[in-house]
C-alpha cells in the first residue's frame, strides 16, 4: 500500500525530478507544491496532500523574484506564510558535494516529524559547474537522494532541460533533452516534465514519467496559471477533467490509504 505525499502523483519518501526548459513553469509549480504541502491545501485544486513541514532551497531565482512569486502564490491560496511550516533558503550556497551543507540539510530534516518535503531549485546551480556524471559515491546525485530519503524526506529537485524549440508533448523524450539523462534519471523514483503550452493564456502541460514509484497518474494533463491584473496573487489549477481522480475527492480518503494503481 502506497503512502502518498500528493495523492496518486507523488509517493511519500520518494525522490522526484521536476524537469523543463527555461520559462516552462518549473519554479511556479515547485513553489505551489511547497505551499500546498505546508498548508494542507489541495495541490492544483485537484490532488489531496499529506500536510508536512517543507524545506525549500532556492539557488536559481534570487531572493527578490523568489519572494514576490512565493507571496503571490500564498495569497492566491489564502495561506498565511507566517504560520505555515515552511523554511525557505534563497541563494544560501548549497552545493551537492559540500559535506557540511549536506549534513546541515539532513539535520533540518531530522528535526521534523513525519516525512518533510525538501525542494531544491535547481540542479545545475547545486552542481557548482560540475557534470552530473563526474561525482561518485556519497558526493553523487544518487548519494544525495539516498541521504535525504534516509533522513526521512520526500525530495524534489528542479532541473532545467536543454530544449530550444516547440515540442509535441506526447512525443517529447526527456532522454534527448536532459543533459546526462541516464545518470540523472536513475537517481529518481519519478520525473515530472513540464512544458509551456502554445496558448494565449499562461498554461502548462505536466507529464509524469513514472520509474520506480506506484503513481496512478501517468498521462499528461494541463495546468493554468490564474492571476489578477495587478499581479498581487496567483494560483495554479488543473484544467483537464481527470478520470483518475473521479470519486477520490468526494470521500474522506487520506493519502496513506489510497491503493497504488496497477
Amino acid at each position: 500500500m502506497t503512502k502518498w505525499l500528493v495523492q496518486g502523483l507523488v509517493p511519500s519518501a520518494s525522490s522526484v525530478a521536476l524537469m523543463g526548459e527555461l520559462h516552462s513553469g518549473k519554479a511556479w509549480l515547485a513553489e505551489h507544491l511547497a505551499i500546498c504541502v505546508a498548508s494542507g491545501h489541495d495541490f492544483l485544486d485537484a490532488f489531496r496532500v499529506d500536510k508536512q513541514h517543507v524545506i525549500l532551497i532556492d539557488e536559481d531565482s534570487g531572493t527578490g523574484s523568489f519572494k514576490r512569486r512565493f507571496e503571490r502564490l500564498a495569497r492566491g491560496l489564502n495561506v498565511d506564510l507566517a504560520s505555515a511550516p515552511i523554511e525557505c533558503y534563497s541563494k544560501c550556497g548549497f552545493l551537492l558535494y559540500d559535506e557540511e551543507r549536506r549534513e546541515w540539510l539532513k539535520n533540518l530534516i531530522r528535526k521534523q516529524r513525519g516525512t518533510p518535503l525538501v525542494i531544491i531549485d535547481n540542479l545545475d546551480h547545486i552542481m557548482g559547474g560540475r557534470d552530473v556524471g563526474e561525482l561518485t559515491g556519497e558526493s553523487s546525485l544518487a548519494g544525495l537522494c539516498h541521504d535525504l530519503r534516509s533522513a526521512g524526506a520526500t525530495m524534489v529537485i528542479v532541473h532545467q532541460t536543454g530544449a530550444k524549440k516547440p515540442t509535441n508533448v506526447e512525443d517529447w523524450d526527456v532522454r534527448k533533452e536532459a543533459r546526462g539523462f541516464t545518470v540523472l534519471i536513475e537517481c529518481f523514483d519519478l520525473a515530472l516534465a513540464i512544458f509551456r503550452a502554445p496558448t494565449a493564456n499562461t498554461e502548462f502541460v505536466l507529464k509524469p514519467i513514472v520509474r520506480e514509484s506506484g503513481g496512478r497518474i501517468t498521462r499528461p494533463f494541463s495546468i493554468a496559471l490564474r492571476e489578477d491584473p495587478e499581479e498581487t496573487w496567483a494560483r495554479l489549477e488543473v484544467l483537464d477533467d481527470m478520470p483518475e481522480l473521479k470519486g477520490t475527492r468526494t470521500h474522506d480518503v487520506l493519502p496513506e490509504v489510497v491503493e497504488p494503481f496497477n
